[in-house]
């Protein structure tokens, strides 16, 4: 497999009924090879992400104990607040046939992150830090939630055009339940990243789709789906280019279409062009939007995917129950 599939995201939001249909085609044969697509033209500024990017840093360099006065309480719900360091068994947990030898209980993601949930989430309600400690984090990252809504919204309106099933996914998705996570990796020694360390460990998502914007430090990897085990690098926007939007399908997306497009698996690690030894890592931050399903919403395969010769593979839950079983194996 080559580098992750490129696509001009204003073919579909201003183009003809011809541009829109042949995005998404486009669109659904890129994530059904790899699970992973790039866009331009998505709508949001450099600028808009600096700024997301920038409290985030700020956030995170406050001291410990301010960090842990927001710290997400641990158990299945719906991640709010701030997660330290260290969770990184969870994936051998969930995906246990990719770590043969390695004791699950000594993996670690050397990275922090921060979740935010809707805005009027009574049931699940967000932890902010203050004005006075990280002036305009709620409202920034309140506005880049709610954008990245409306666009990962379009963005399954495409992949509803290239499968042309209108409707089948977005309006599963219609009461809003998605989250925020921001992440930072603190800078580390490369020498550090090894057998039992890594800047985030390989996993899924659980959403439905995912919206990345990272900086240019580097060190994302997807898995090749024509070689599984390998990884390619999913590499930053040139210097002097308009940020792009990594797009990945989720859990929820491959349960709904029974397999057709799979979860596209992936890790940060150390960046490709990066020897080993004593190099430090630098600090790496990214902004990822799940896009997920409306909480009571069944996400078992959907009927217009199983047929005689392909059954179906995932068992019907809700979406929230989904999250739950899969927070409680990590948190």
């Amino acid at each position: 497999m080559a580098s992750v599939v490129k696509l001009d995201f204003s073919q579909f939001t201003h183009g003809s009924a011809k541009d829109r249909k042949k995005f998404g085609d486009e669109l659904v044969k890129a994530l059904n090879k790899s699970g992973f697509v790039k866009l331009s033209n998505h709508g949001l500024s450099d600028q808009e992400v600096e700024d997301v990017m920038q409290i985030s840093r700020d956030f995170f360099h406050l001291p410990q104990s301010k960090k842990q006065e927001l710290a997400c309480p641990p158990g299945p719900n719906p991640q709010r607040g701030w997660t330290g360091p260290g969770s990184g068994e969870y994936v051998a947990k969930t995906r246990k046939e990719n770590y043969e030898g390695l004791d699950v209980n000594k993996l670690i993601d050397a990275r922090e992150h921060f979740d935010v949930g809707p805005e009027d989430d009574t049931q699940f309600p967000n932890r902010w830090p203050s004005d006075q400690d990280v002036p305009g984090f709620r409202e920034k990252a309140t506005r880049h939630y709610q954008t990245c809504r409306r666009i990962a919204l379009q963005i399954l309106e495409g992949i509803e055009v290239g499968l042309d099933l209108p409707g089948i996914f977005v309006n599963r998705c219609r009461t809003d339940a998605s989250e925020l996570c921001i992440n930072v990796y603190p800078e580390i020694q490369a020498e550090k990243i090894d057998d039992y360390t890594k800047r985030i460990w390989p996993h899924t998502d659980y959403g439905v789709i995912t919206l990345l914007f990272q900086d240019g430090v580097g060190g994302l990897e997807l898995e090749n789906q024509d070689a599984p085990g390998t990884f390619l690098p999913v590499t930053p926007t040139p210097p002097g280019e308009s940020i792009e939007m990594v797009v990945n399908a989720a859990d929820c997306f491959e349960r709904w279409t029974n397999g057709f497009i799979k979860a596209g698996l992936h890790r940060v690690t150390t960046p490709c062009h990066v020897t080993e030894g004593k190099v430090v890592l630098p600090e790496r931050c990214s902004l990822a939007y799940f896009l997920k399903a409306t909480r009571d919403t069944m996400v078992g395969p959907l009927p217009q995917f199983v047929s005689e010769a392909n059954p179906a593979r995932f068992e019907e839950m809700t979406a929230l129950e989904f999250q739950q079983l899969r927070n409680a194996v990590l948190y």
